[in-house]
């Protein structure tokens, strides 16, 4: 290769690299068409947690698990083992599109030891069109006194246009 041609070649090597650790755009969503996330995160009480899952111009978030017991609930737990405890799962979204809604499906599990659920609900929610940090809400019931031994759950999210 003679240096005349191998010159221009250089010279696009810095954009081509610029160019490269830009920010993808938003690949556009038709209708309809449905993507599927599953993601395990920790089990903690009102502290924020990071998904950061995106499908066109809409990103989930975090998580906030509120209503968690106090050490009240759980000594009363203790003498009542079948006390349960409804938690409030607040999932934090935004969705840059301001033309169409979205829906997500948010199914929360919260795996016991033997395999069975110590809790399990879903919820189908709207992402509505133009919001930014907004939050949708489920409720999950389970025992009180197993909230401590959970180090994890998992939530699994159905997304599309509507």
């Amino acid at each position: 290769m003679n240096r005349r041609a191998a010159l221009p070649v250089v010279l696009l090597l810095p954009l081509l690299l610029l160019a490269s650790a830009l920010p993808a755009a938003a690949a556009p969503v038709a209708a309809g068409e449905k993507k599927t996330f599953t993601k395990t995160l920790p089990f903690a009480g009102d502290r924020d947690v990071k998904i950061g899952i995106r499908y066109g111009d809409v990103t989930i978030d975090s998580v906030r698990i509120r209503n968690w017991p106090d050490a009240d609930d759980l000594e009363k737990a203790e003498k009542d083992r079948n006390d349960t405890t409804t938690m409030v799962v607040e999932f934090t979204y935004s969705n840059r599109d301001d033309a169409h809604d979205y829906k997500c499906k948010y199914t929360v599990t919260i795996p016991g030891k033997d395999g069975t659920p110590y809790g399990e609900n879903d919820r189908t929610a709207t992402l509505d069109a133009g919001k930014i940090e907004d939050t949708n809400k489920m409720f999950v019931k389970m025992k009180t006194r197993l909230y401590p031994t959970v180090k994890s759950f998992k939530v699994t999210f159905e997304i599309w246009r509507k």
